[in-house]
Order: structure tokens, then sequence, then C-alpha cells
């Protein structure tokens, strides 16, 4: 055994031993070889064997066929899920995406052809023994991001494959060679052909990747934004990425704040839109700008409220990149214990205790414009949250809006 095995392998070695034990072979392939490689935390474990979808449901009590046409199916062994795929190699990509056919083969060697990355085409067998015929392992030692055989052809397969090549420079700190950077440099434009969701994943990945600052000059001359939501009309966006201090960020919403902020003519409704993001990205992206906008006119308490504590953490990061004011996560995080009230629902008065102090107007937004000045002046402390303190607060600075 080349190295002791981690505890998710171990988990997973039954599936294989109940394979083998039928005589069909099975190995363990793909990302969770390369990190066990790297001695990285191990993600999905996902095994590739000689035995039939229809004779690898017959050995296990729960299987799902999700992928069953392309030789898959998800088997659950003991509350953990793990991709069974058969030998396979893979016919033409006209969708760009799944193979027209799969046909079954013999052997691992002509199954580990068919992957993206030399990196991701070794198998590795319940000994932690490595089959490794496209030199998966030297590329590791060289931290070298190259296809199997023809880059070109890999990238005509399935396009978004150039997306995971960039994504893997930010994740692993890797370089694209040469010949497969010229490949993504050649065939960016058939990223038109991908669905938005499916670059999304790709791009949010790369985004909160560990090497995301050095990452995005990769990007930038891989010709890929052009093809990519937003970036394909806004060009210059891109340009303005060089100028950041990136950092890893959270997620897709923390990126929008950020090309929002930096462009000062975009919307994040417009990247909600493109890219076809859910109503919590677009809303968390919104709050994110709506505080730094904040930042120029009003407290810090009052900032930090409109975040709230989840926030936070996001907020500083988005500071830091922006190469903005830097504020501490700590002292935000004060601010925030020290607030008066954490939501409106927690003011000490309601709608109608301000209709019931004004019963001579007629209900209507007024109300509300009364409540959200009530909130602001409690929540900066210009104001305390007690209700008698309140109606002789409101009720002075009524007559003297009226006066």
């Amino acid at each position: 055994m080349n190295k002791k095995l981690e505890k998710p392998f171990l988990e997973a070695l039954p599936v294989l031993f109940i394979l083998m034990k039928q005589g069909h072979e099975a190995y363990f392939v793909g990302g969770s070889v390369r990190d066990h490689i790297m001695e990285r935390e191990i993600g999905d474990i996902d095994i590739a064997t000689s035995a039939r979808p229809e004779q690898v449901q017959a050995l296990f009590e729960k299987v799902i066929p999700v992928g069953i046409d392309h030789g898959t199916v998800v088997v659950n062994y003991e509350g953990n899920t793990y991709e069974v795929t058969t030998y396979r190699v893979d016919g033409e990509y006209n969708d760009y995406r799944h193979p027209d056919e799969v046909k079954y083969v013999a052997t691992i060697e002509e199954d580990l052809s068919r992957r993206d990355f030399t990196m991701n085409a070794i198998a590795m067998s319940y000994k932690g023994e490595f089959i490794d015929p496209y030199g998966g392992k030297e590329s590791i030692v060289n931290r070298s991001i190259e296809t199997v055989r023809d880059a070109a052809e890999r990238f005509q397969e399935d396009p978004l494959r150039m997306m995971r090549a960039l994504r893997f420079t930010s994740q692993l700190g890797f370089t694209i060679s040469r010949s497969t950077f010229q490949a993504v440099q050649d065939y960016a434009y058939l990223l038109d052909k991908i669905a938005v969701e499916r670059i999304a994943v790709e791009f949010e990945k790369f985004l909160m990747g560990e090497w995301v600052q050095s990452s995005f000059e990769h990007l930038i001359k891989s010709n890929l934004p052009q093809y990519m939501p937003v970036f394909t009309t806004h060009p210059y966006l891109m340009d303005k990425s060089k100028e950041l201090s990136w950092e890893p960020l959270n997620g897709l919403e923390e990126a929008f704040a950020i090309f929002v902020l930096s462009s000062h003519e975009l919307s994040v409704s417009l990247f909600s839109e493109q890219w076809k993001c859910s109503r919590k990205v677009k809303k968390e992206s919104e709050v994110l700008v709506k505080a730094y906008n904040l930042l120029r006119t009003e407290p810090l308490k009052w900032v930090v409220y409109q975040l709230g504590k989840e926030r936070l953490i996001s907020f500083k990061r988005i500071l830091s990149i922006l190469k903005e004011q830097e504020c501490q996560v700590e002292t935000l995080r004060e601010i925030s214990l020290d607030l008066p009230i954490s939501s409106k629902s927690e003011l000490s008065i309601s709608g109608n205790d301000m209709k019931n102090w004004f019963p001579d107007q007629k209900p209507g937004p007024w109300i509300k414009a009364h409540m959200d000045k009530v909130e602001r002046a409690v929540v900066i402390g210009h104001l305390k949250n007690e209700k008698e303190a309140i109606e002789m607060w409101v009720k002075q600075w009524n007559q003297q809006e009226g006066s």
C-alpha cells in the first residue's frame, strides 16, 4: 500500500469488496484519488467497475439509477452515497455535455482515457495502488493541468471543461499547460453552447478558491469572459478585477456585489437575471451593496444593523477586496452585539400605536415612514426603545415637521 487510506475510502471499501467478490473489477477514481495524492481533504468518492449497471443494482439494496443511460448508478451504503460507473468510452457529444452513446469497455485503462484532465485520470485499488496511464501523478507533482489526450477534442466534447480548468487553477494553485491553455483560448467561443447555470457553478467554485487572486489573470487571458454573462457586454469588468485584492469568496452573491460596486453603472438585478441565480443570491447581494453605499452617509451602527450578524464576514471581505476602509470583523460583531434591537419587530411600538397617536390622520404610507424614522433613531442611539419615550419623540418631531 502506497499510503494509508483516509476514512472516506475506508468507509467505501466494502462497496469495492462486494463488487470484487462477484468477480468484477472495482477502483476508486476521479477527484478523490487526486486529493488523496495531494493530501487534501477528501470529498465525494467515485468508483469505476467492470460490472454492468444492472449487475451493480442486483448487488446492493439501495441503488438510484440517476445516470444509468451512461453507465452510472448511485449506491447508498451504510448512510454514504457513491457514484458507481461501468468502464466505458464515450461517443460523440452533440449536445456539448453528454455523449450521444456510451460503449462499455473491458479495462480501467480504457475508461480513464475518457477523463478530462490527467490529474483526474488516476485509479486507485483497495490496496492504495495506482493505475496512472496518462501521467496524472507527474502532473500533480508539476502542479500542471493537462487534458487527457488532445485538448481541442476534449473541449469540443464538453466546453465546460475549460471553465473547470480555470477553476482548478484557483482551487489547487496549478498552472494550465501551454498546449491546454492554447486550446482554451482557441475554443473559448464554445462556452456559448453551455447552459448559464452550469457556468455559474464553475465560476462560483473559481471565486471560492484559495488562489483566486492569481487565477483572475489566467481567466482574463483565457478569452472565456467574452462568453460569460454580463462580462460579454461589459469587458472592462475583468480589467477592473486586476485592480482588486481578491481573496476566497463565500459565493456568487459577494462577487456580484463587488462587480456592481466597482462598476458604478451595473445593478445586482442585471447579474442575477443574466446568471439565472436564485432570489436568495440576489437579495444577499443587494443587502451587501446597500450596506456599502450607506457607509458614505450613515453611522456604522446603522450599517451593521442593516447587514445583520450573518453578513458581517462577507461585508468585511468586500471592503478588503475593494481596498476600502478596513473594518475588523470583531469590531463589527461588537457593534452588532451592542445594538438595542436586531430587527424592527423588536421595537416597543407598532403601526397601530402610531395610528392611535394621530387619530386625525388617515392610515397610509406615513405610518411606515414614521416607523422607519423611529427604527433608525433607536438603532443609532438617539432614542430609547421605550414606548413612552418614542411617543413623546414622535409627537414632538411630528409637530416640528408640521410647523
